[in-house]
């Protein structure tokens, strides 16, 4: 199974050899941890018995969106399309410099950014040797090429996965096989996914070019031919999974423990927990933080600790 499919499925997502990451990474990704629980799982999804999840009917953007409503409504002031470009810190609270020139000002700054990435925007600067440590920890980026296709469904499976180092998709999804029938007729999408560098040539790639190396992977593997494609979507998404080398938790402990000294910044989700995690471990993440805060504004330590230690047991359902 190492052989077939873990190692060169690990090769194609992160772009090194097994051997340059740190065992971390297979405990964050693999949740069947014996071969008996390993061939349970092939059993249970070969059946399609066991535990099962539909996407929402318009998407799974659907939960960020009614989330977002439900935050607005009760007082939230959303900015989209404002990116932060700076952000001091103090001992009584913190200014954030948005591109253009707005300042918004806070007791306290929650952020999901990249964690490097927020040490590497704040004043006053960190120490040497916590900018240091931010530059020892990376992310893969990912491709999300989506193909419109005509004809309604392409497979039966919601996913297929391609592990060998002959093209550079790692996986093909279809939405609609992730929902009960509520699709328009006569057509479908493919996700494929495609993991990169954003120093790479295949994240400045074009669409049509993105959308052939899809066709080719899906025909070279016998998988069946889509046809027709009516429309090509990409997404560039520069930050999707943490890279664990051997060595890195030094690295990211020392970054964590600057971030958790700053009173007036509280860094969660998976980019600033440099985490893997799923969309509903995310959700528990904010849930907890939002426990941890205290009626006057200040954040329960010892509750937070707690909860840090939970999340440690995360481990990805794909």
């Amino acid at each position: 199974m190492c052989e077939r499919f873990y190692f060169p499925y690990a090769r194609k997502l992160w772009g090194l050899e097994p051997s340059e990451l740190a065992g971390e990474q297979a405990r964050r990704r693999v949740s069947a941890g014996s071969p008996g629980r390993l061939l349970a799982r092939v059993a249970r999804g070969a059946g399609r018995s066991g535990p099962w999840f539909w996407y929402p009917r318009h998407g799974f953007g659907t939960i960020c969106e009614r989330l977002a409503g439900a935050a607005a409504d009760a007082g939230a002031d959303l900015r989209y399309g404002a990116a932060a470009e700076r952000v001091e810190l103090g001992p009584e609270g913190a200014t954030v410099t948005l591109a253009g020139g707005e300042t918004l000002r806070a007791r306290r700054v929650w952020s999901t950014l990249p964690l490097p990435t927020l040490a590497r925007m704040t004043t006053p600067a960190p120490p040497p040797a916590v900018l240091a440590a931010a530059g020892q920890l990376g992310f893969r980026a990912m491709l999300l090429v989506y193909l419109v296709l005509d004809g309604g469904r392409y497979s039966g499976y919601d996913a297929h996965y391609l592990p060998d180092p002959g093209t550079p998709v790692s996986r093909v999804s279809e939405p609609a096989n992730y929902r009960d029938g509520d699709d328009p007729p006569g057509r479908t999408v493919l996700c494929a996914e495609l993991p990169c560098s954003r120093d790479s040539d295949l994240w400045r790639a074009g669409n049509d070019r993105l959308a052939g190396l899809v066709r080719a992977a899906l025909a070279e593997r016998g998988l069946p031919d889509p046809g027709p494609v009516r429309r090509v979507v990409v997404r560039r998404l520069p930050n999707v999974y943490p890279v664990y080398r051997v060595g890195y938790a030094a690295a990211f402990q020392a970054l964590d423990a600057w971030a958790a000294a700053q009173p007036a910044l509280l860094s969660f989700g998976r980019l600033g927990l440099f985490v893997h995690d799923n969309t509903h471990h995310a959700l528990a993440m904010a849930w907890a933080a939002a426990d941890a805060l205290a009626p006057d504004g200040a954040l329960d330590h010892a509750a937070w600790s707690a909860a840090r230690d939970r999340f440690t047991a995360h481990v990805v359902e794909d």
